[in-house]
């Protein structure tokens, strides 16, 4: 059974019930129960291929894609929502739901445009409203003063640590309630991983954030809460603090310190 502490559980903001997920016949998600509070910053922790990317993909339908990805029984929730009853636009809920990928990925396009991509599919032209909505969130990105006088530029001759957090632009500029993160630092450099993980605290109590990392120092450094996921299943969940310093299970404790990979 996962462990956790009782201050878990009040008013989650996203509730993972029961949730079993297959990839065809493949199943990677057993069982998982997992309350994921409002503002927080949450990390998802495991070794390569333990179902961290899948649960973080179904929690905004992305996995949808995949042809062969499938819910096998339970629930994902947000504020009491099935976020897979048929009455839910996947489309919808993901300008609720940002996410930012391990790959930072802008598209060929000038900084601008890539700022107010999502802006732009939802139908809104007005360019002062567009305007405005993409020096607030490239602010937002800590982004507005490094690209200000060349918006017009393309947005591939930035640096990867730019790209990446015009890519956190572009999916706050939605103003989502919550923002999807999967690996956003594994492609940068030490400095441009630096400026996300500060980018990350001084946006944390604006959005909660949801973020899988390979990394246990960066999850020590910026998460309030982390899960401990292994073979598809949720082992520990609880304080950051807590779950590295005095975990509850011995898988947990073999893993943050080295003895299980």
């Amino acid at each position: 059974m996962p462990t956790d502490s009782p201050s878990a559980t009040p008013h989650p903001i996203i509730s993972v019930e029961r949730f079993n997920y297959a990839y065809g016949d493949h199943q990677v998600l057993f069982d998982v129960d997992l309350p994921i509070r409002s503002e927080d910053v949450t990390a998802f922790i495991g070794p390569s291929g333990c179902g961290k990317s899948t649960l973080l993909r179904s929690i905004n339908r992305i996995n949808d894609l995949v042809d062969s990805a499938r819910v096998v029984s339970g629930t994902i929730k947000v504020d009491g929502v099935d976020l897979y009853s048929p009455e839910v636009d996947p489309i919808a809920l993901r300008r609720q739901i940002g996410m930012v990928f391990q790959k930072y990925n802008p598209f060929p396009r000038s900084i601008f445009e890539n700022a107010v991509y999502g802006l732009r599919v939802a139908g809104i032209t007005d360019k002062a409203e567009l305007m405005d909505a993409a020096e607030r969130s490239l602010k937002a990105a800590a982004l507005w003063e490094e690209v200000k006088d060349r918006l017009q530029e393309l947005a591939t001759g930035l640096s990867g640590g730019q790209q990446q957090r015009l890519c956190i632009a572009r999916a706050i500029a939605l103003q989502p309630r919550i923002l999807l993160m999967d690996e956003p630092c594994a492609a940068l450099d030490p400095i441009a991983t630096a400026k996300i993980e500060e980018l990350i605290l001084s946006l944390r109590g604006s959005y909660t954030f949801v973020i899988v990392t390979h990394n246990m120092e960066q999850a020590k450094r910026i998460a309030d809460r982390t899960t401990f996921f292994y073979k598809g299943k949720v082992i520990e969940t609880g304080d950051t603090l807590d779950l590295f310093t005095k975990p509850g299970n011995k898988l947990t404790e073999d893993y943050v310190t080295g003895r299980l990979v």
